[in-house]
């Protein structure tokens, strides 16, 4: 990292604490400035952590489910214009329904309890993404390996198997980086509605409490979070991705 590019980085976080601040000011101190919220973070170390463990298994299983999902489409995809037409338009439907949506669908199908329900639905949400990545990668594939495909009489599954899926990894790593965000956003969206648990959970509590501080401190540890897995992992990834695809 040079140096200018550190001092923009600080530069952009000093920025943000400060409209934060004027924010409070401005507010009379209704919005709790960032020390409060820091104050609040360092002092429930423990339930900062376990809901920060129960949103991070909620995005992942919703990753997970995204990720079986835009295998599966690809199949489908690689089956011709019906298979084609047919996977696109799943894609915009799930792209265009609102997490809050799936969220109270699945509430009202699975129950208040179920902690199914923010990885179904940070699943659902992520899948577009992922899959628009997968399946330029797939005609990325199609163009530059068409010709050994067919010397190799590699045909519908068998050449997804051995030819496209192998060259769509870079594609899929990079659209991981955005499907792994929407789902870290989403879930706490489906964790406020009804399941106990995680940073969502946390953020619907405090605010129903009036605990603004505590508020603040869970919307802020989801943004540490969020920068943390992107910084520390899946811009390497996408990096190594990239690498790769050249």
């Amino acid at each position: 990292m040079t140096a200018r590019r550190a001092a923009g980085y600080l530069l952009g976080v000093a920025l943000v604490i400060a409209v934060w601040q004027l924010s409070s000011e401005l507010s009379s101190g209704l919005i709790p400035g960032p020390a409060p919220a820091i104050r609040y973070l360092a002092a429930h170390p423990a339930e900062a952590a376990w809901s920060t463990a129960v949103t991070l298994i909620d995005a992942i299983g919703g990753y997970a489910v995204a990720s079986a999902m835009a295998v599966a489409g690809v199949a489908v995809y690689e089956l011709g214009d019906l298979g084609e037409s047919t996977v696109e338009t799943v894609r915009e439907i799930l792209h265009s329904v609102t997490p809050v949506a799936w969220s109270l669908a699945l509430l009202i199908l699975l129950g208040f309890s179920s902690r199914l329900v923010p990885i179904l639905v940070s699943g659902l949400s992520a899948f577009p993404p992922l899959e628009t990545s997968l399946i330029e990668g797939l005609n990325a594939s199609r163009a530059r390996f068409g010709d050994l495909a067919a010397a190799l009489g590699l045909r519908g599954l068998r050449r997804l198997a051995y030819i496209d899926l192998p060259a769509s990894v870079p594609y899929f790593a990079s659209g991981s980086r955005s499907a792994l965000g929407v789902a870290l956003i989403v879930s706490p969206v489906a964790e406020a509605f009804g399941t106990a648990g995680g940073i969502g959970y946390g953020l619907y509590l405090f605010f129903e409490l009036h605990q603004y501080a505590a508020f603040e401190a869970w919307s802020l540890l989801l943004v540490l979070v969020m920068v943390i897995i992107d910084l520390g992992a899946l811009r390497p990834i996408e990096r190594w991705a990239m690498k790769w695809m050249e």
